[in-house]
């Protein structure tokens, strides 16, 4: 449970950094040097200046946190000596594996981006008393090239992303494979106290003052 929620915690801090960024290129491409003025006259105040500093914030602590984990596998990784992973995990890290990985994450977080940034727009331009510009407010005129860069920074993003994801994959699958190699003691059980059986003695006294049978009555 907590790991999925991790996964699913770093996937919205992504695609919010994602969203951001894509919106402060595409104002900046469009207004040039009055970005900032632009981006009051649409209505971008401090509840949007507060969303551009978190997503600053989260995108130095997710790289933060990638870094130390990747330092931290790498460390144990370089303690264990040179192991090569098996067949089996190198097909699963083969590089058409990376690349399937990070197309799909590309395409779900340029689609979520393209989504969520027409709908701020659009919201944005109906908070202030204007008329929402619709659905292809991205294609339109007034953003020219914005749809592309939306896309373009939902690529670059994923694919650091994906960078991270498949280096760690590699790392733990070192890890596993340097723990399933390590020599196993064998050490012999001690050997069980055993009871020693002796022969039986025959006590020459014994032998010698041992009563006789009585002799059979058709003897006598």
């Amino acid at each position: 449970m907590a790991h999925r929620f991790a996964r699913f915690a770093t996937a919205a801090a992504l695609q919010l950094v994602a969203l951001v960024l894509a919106h402060e290129l595409v104002f900046l491409a469009r207004y040039g040097s009055r970005f900032g003025e632009a981006l009051v006259h649409s209505g971008h105040g401090e509840a949007w200046t507060a969303a551009v500093m978190t997503s600053v914030a989260l995108a130095i602590a997710l790289g933060a946190a990638g870094v130390f984990r990747l330092a931290r596998l790498g460390l144990l990784v370089h303690r264990r000596g040179r192991v090569r992973v098996d067949r089996a995990a190198a097909r699963s890290l083969h590089s058409r594996s990376f690349l399937r990985g990070w197309l799909l994450l590309a395409l779900r977080m340029a689609i979520l981006s393209v989504a969520l940034l027409t709908l701020q727009e659009n919201v944005e331009r109906w908070w202030i008393g204007q008329v929402a510009p619709g659905p292809g407010i991205l294609v339109s005129a007034e953003y020219p090239n914005a749809l592309w860069i939306t896309i373009a920074v939902a690529f670059a993003i994923s694919l650091v992303a994906a960078l991270f994801e498949w280096h760690r994959r590699v790392l733990l699958a070192r890890l596993r494979t340097a723990r399933v190699s390590l020599p196993r003691a064998h050490g012999s059980a001690p050997a069980r106290p055993g009871v020693v059986v002796r022969p039986l003695t025959e006590s020459v006294l014994g032998r010698r003052s041992a009563l006789r049978a009585p002799p059979p009555a058709s003897a006598a």
